[in-house]
């Protein structure tokens, strides 16, 4: 994002002052700092936070992330809530009155997107609904590239699993949150800069991890790592057909291909059947580690994925 700058400069030395002006100084200092404290903290000058509304829990963190104390992030879908499924509570109908944006996953099979958002804005016009994952957010990216963040798996909204889009998210969260909120700028950019740093070296992290993985094929009950398989030159193969359990063939041809595979270890994620991966996992002696796609908590969840 061209109007941030995000190389880190340093302040020139100050000259040295006699002991006296330098007393003053910081006499008058304290006394400045006082007064911005006390007017920081008298609930007249406070402004108020920025009411911002997301999909998931994952788009929660980074706005939170980036925006800090000058946002408040309102979850649509809860946690442990099936997005396919899941509809809107009154209390959350009524909150989104004092929304100023809603940044949205942006997937076109999104299916609580495509279902509410319409409406949505037709309730409450206010509302700005911004692409979290717009390709033009990443123009100056080191993670992601045109292809990536164009290219969308149907039937597979889960963009947000990958470093290379949450990488543009952050970038899209900062441009909009200066863009309505100028005089948070430097707190959006610090925190930018901050954020990019972790998820640069969690990158590094999983690179390095998985550099020497001959098996580059993982087993899972619903396909929602995708992205995160593309990103890493790796392979998920799903136990899910199109949304559904698999037919009793299916399930044969996928414990054949599980040996052949020598898989081990069957993903499965919270608040999805997991019948059928059982069913497998005891025919091939294969372990089942839940994972869930949906936690709040996205650079802690990425390293426990890479890791399992």
């Amino acid at each position: 994002m061209r109007r941030f700058n995000l190389e880190a400069g340093r302040l020139p030395p100050s000259p040295t002052r006699p002991i006296r002006r330098t007393i003053a100084a910081g006499v008058l200092l304290a006394v400045l700092l006082i007064g911005v404290y006390l007017a920081a903290a008298s609930p007249a000058s406070a402004a108020p936070a920025i009411q911002v509304a997301v999909s998931v829990p994952p788009q929660a963190y980074l706005v939170d992330r980036i925006g800090g104390n000058r946002v408040e992030v309102q979850v649509m879908i809860p946690p442990g809530a099936s997005p396919t499924t899941y509809e809107p509570s009154p209390h959350q109908m009524v909150s989104l009155h004092h929304a100023l944006l809603y940044l949205k996953v942006g997937h076109p099979d999104f299916p609580f997107e495509s279902r509410h958002l319409t409406s949505l804005l037709r309730r409450y016009p206010q509302l700005k609904v911004v692409d979290m994952y717009a390709a033009d957010a990443a123009a100056e990216s080191g993670l992601t590239t045109s292809d990536l963040t164009r290219t969308f798996t149907p039937g597979d909204p889960h963009l947000w699993m990958a470093p290379g889009y949450a990488e543009a998210a952050a970038f899209k969260i900062a441009e909009v949150l200066t863009a309505v909120d100028p005089a948070g700028a430097p707190l959006y950019e610090a925190n930018l800069r901050l954020f990019l740093g972790e998820l640069w070296n969690l990158d590094r992290s999983i690179r390095g991890a998985l550099a020497g993985l001959k098996q580059r094929r993982f087993l899972v009950q619903h396909p929602a790592w995708g992205y995160f398989a593309r990103q890493y030159e790796l392979e998920q193969v799903a136990i899910e057909a199109e949304g559904k359990e698999p037919s009793a063939g299916q399930i044969v041809d996928l414990i054949e291909r599980a040996r052949e595979e020598e898989i081990k270890v069957i993903f499965v994620q919270t608040g999805i059947s997991d019948r059928s991966a059982r069913v497998i996992a005891r025919e091939i002696g294969a372990q089942l580690v839940e994972l869930d796609p949906l936690a709040y908590d996205w650079l802690d969840n990425l390293s426990r994925t890479a890791d399992a």
